[in-house]
């Protein structure tokens, strides 16, 4: 049996996302972000890094209010910020089993990434704040995050153009 799936669409806007996530996900570690998946998503393998498997590893990291906010982001009380960012100085990361060092960490960021073709997508580019609910946005920058919205543009030929944005 064969069957035609385009990847473009209502029909494969979760599948576009997923894409998305995991090329921003790349995007982030090779610019010192370690991040993690925040609430729960079947969609990825049971690898793929979680948030809620990292507690520990970051909670002396976090404040008590950020922690708060991101345990309403796991019950879906909030839909923004795809995942949980940590910017590590080089010595910060023992690459072998990925343990943080708390005390090496520079800044933690939520990130929220946006993924399309065309018009549908540049429209965050030059709109980045409608990405967010202003509520939403204006706690989590006033509780200590620093905020990031990665573009990720489906171009030809296996190609994307990717936007990062601190807002």
């Amino acid at each position: 049996m064969e069957k035609e799936l385009t990847l473009f669409g209502k029909d494969a806007s979760n599948l576009i996302g997923a894409l998305g996530e995991i090329i921003a996900w790349d995007t982030l570690r090779k610019i010192g972000i370690w991040a993690y998946k925040i609430g729960t998503w079947g969609f990825f393998p049971e690898g793929y890094p979680y948030w809620r498997k990292r507690v520990k590893k970051w909670c002396g990291v976090l404040t008590k209010e950020q922690a708060k906010f991101l345990e309403k982001k796991e019950q879906n009380q909030i839909s923004e910020f795809d995942f949980i960012g940590f910017k590590c100085n080089r010595f910060a990361i023992n690459l072998n089993n990925d343990e943080p060092n708390v005390k090496g960490v520079e800044g933690v960021y939520l990130i929220e990434v946006k993924t399309g073709r065309g018009a549908n997508i540049r429209y965050y580019i030059k709109n980045p704040m409608q990405a967010f609910s202003p509520e939403n946005l204006e706690k989590a920058k006033r509780i200590g995050f620093k905020v990031v919205l990665i573009i990720v543009e489906l171009l030809e030929n296996w190609k994307c153009r990717i936007n990062y944005r601190e807002l």
